[in-house]
């Protein structure tokens, strides 16, 4: 083993328990945490949350993986795996994926979760509790279960403290089995991400989702009508969120791109998917410039931070000739605590595979939500853009309509064709429409407030009638969406 004999550093790595483990810096370099390029080691102990027993599995993968010269160590790999399949070993399957997972090993890490994940493929929720023995989640807890043994043998051993034990050790099984699905969820939405040399995870994952499903889509939609009202504050949300533009900033092979994808934003009222932008490869978006907006769609219900909204952003390019390819896959969460003070809009960035996008949203505070239609009583009108904001706010408008290659030439009867129509606006100020004709010098600018319904004014030679539908953005969250068992918080 000539690799081994070269090897010319070892590090010594303590367990969480105290166990003293000496490795060479191959060994080492298996991990991205005790890799030797990475740690400044001064001789003392790198110390590792991870047991002795179950640190001295994980080195065994790392030296032979270490020293394998390039061979293939595939049967190996499935004979080690092997003794951790059946129910005996399904504790060590869980402590492998856990320390895997913190080390940062990841050629472990995907082994074992393949192994649990093949485990458990295409079973629901339930059976996966059954399968693997976890009760709390759609059973009455373990306490629970138990609690009513008070029968005398009961009541002895519980003076000796057995049940206590046993109860210990199954909640401990439980917990490790709950950290070990999530883990392995993640581990479906972890990729490699070029521009920063490394893996990351691009959806949403700040609570266990061992049995949440990512891309179910939210059941909420917007709110009771307001018939002239003024929603008391008790009953509404403190504020929302509008989401503004998503602009491409740059693109590393250069402009016109053609996109397809999806962008979804999550909130804590279920977070759920709210589609933004949703484009099928037969129907990319065309961009031709950092200045060209996506051409994003109303959320169907408005986005409440709570904290925090999240976007998860997965577009792509189209290449005819040759396959598609990544451009922007990525998490960006708006959080306002981070709002700069006066501050109301908030940039976004994702540098990701082939581009930079920037995410402008706007915090809206006691907000209410218009519905606009537009009309064309009488015609024909040439409509160019019609765009939405707050009075004295114009900058951080939002285009609602934005005619390609030309004005767009509507008849009697007509409707203008708007991307969007829903705009958030605090409920003590009103809307502003802007409606630019043929050239900029045909326009219509209106403001409505929210017991403003339907008006109708004259644009050059034509008739255009505006009609807004406002809606209140109620307190509401979904039902039983997070539960603790063990000591995780489940996103069901």
């Amino acid at each position: 083993m000539a690799a081994e004999e070269g090897a010319t550093k070892t590090f010594l790595v303590q367990s969480e328990d105290g166990m003293n483990f000496v490795v060479s810096d191959l060994e080492a370099s298996q991990s991205w945490v005790i890799d030797g390029d990475t740690v400044c080691y001064d001789g003392k102990p790198i110390r590792v949350d991870v047991g002795g027993k179950t640190l001295t599995k994980v080195f065994q993968y790392c030296k032979k993986h270490a020293y394998s010269d390039g061979y293939d160590v595939s049967a190996w790999d499935a004979k080690f795996i092997a003794k951790f399949i059946g129910d005996p070993g399904l504790e060590t399957l869980y402590d492998l994926i856990l320390a895997s997972n913190e080390l940062k090993i990841e050629g472990l890490l995907a082994l074992t979760c393949q192994t649990l994940g093949n485990k458990i493929k295409g079973k629901s929720p339930h059976e996966i509790c059954d399968i693997l023995n976890i009760r709390g989640v759609f059973t009455p807890q373990l306490h629970e279960e138990h609690s009513s043994g008070s029968c005398a043998s009961h009541t002895a051993l519980a003076a000796m403290g057995i049940i206590a034990n046993w109860w210990n050790l199954e909640l401990k099984l439980v917990d490790k089995a709950l950290q070990a699905l999530h883990i392995v969820r993640c581990q479906e939405f972890t990729g490699y991400e070029p521009k920063i040399n490394g893996l990351v995870r691009h959806r949403f994952n700040d609570f266990n989702l061992a049995f949440f499903d990512l891309d179910k889509e939210t059941s909420f939609s917007r709110g009771p009508p307001l018939n002239n009202k003024t929603p008391t504050r008790e009953s509404v949300v403190r504020s929302c969120v509008n989401v503004v533009s998503l602009k491409v900033r740059e693109s590393d092979v250069g402009f016109p791109v053609d996109i397809f994808g999806t962008v979804v934003a999550r909130d804590s009222v279920d977070y759920r998917c709210v589609y933004l932008f949703r484009r099928e490869r037969d129907d990319p978006q065309h961009i031709s410039s950092p200045d060209d907006m996506l051409s994003l769609t109303d959320p169907c219900r408005g986005l409440v931070p709570g904290s925090s909204v999240y976007f998860e952003i997965d577009l792509k390019i189209k290449c005819d000739g040759c396959a598609d390819k990544d451009f922007s896959k990525g998490m960006v969460e708006f959080d306002s605590v981070h709002l700069c003070e006066g501050k109301v809009t908030m940039t976004l960035g994702l540098g990701s595979w082939l581009s930079w996008v920037e995410l402008l949203c706007a915090q809206v505070y006691w907000p209410v939500e218009a519905t606009i239609e537009i009309n064309v009583l009488k015609g024909p009108c040439n409509i160019s853009k019609v765009a939405a904001s707050t009075p004295g706010n114009f900058k951080d408008h939002i285009i609602l309509y934005e005619a390609a290659g030309g004005p767009t030439v509507i008849g009697d009867g007509g409707s203008v064709p708007l991307n969007r129509r829903v705009v958030a606006v605090t409920r003590e100020q009103k809307l502003a429409l802007f409606i630019v004709g043929g050239d900029a010098l045909e326009h219509l600018a209106l403001t409505l407030g929210h017991s403003q319904e339907m008006v109708n004014r004259r644009m050059c030679c034509a008739e255009v009638e505006v009609k807004v539908a406002w809606t209140a953005v109620p307190i509401r969250k979904r039902s039983n969406m997070i539960k603790v068992v063990a000591n995780q918080r489940l996103l069901l």
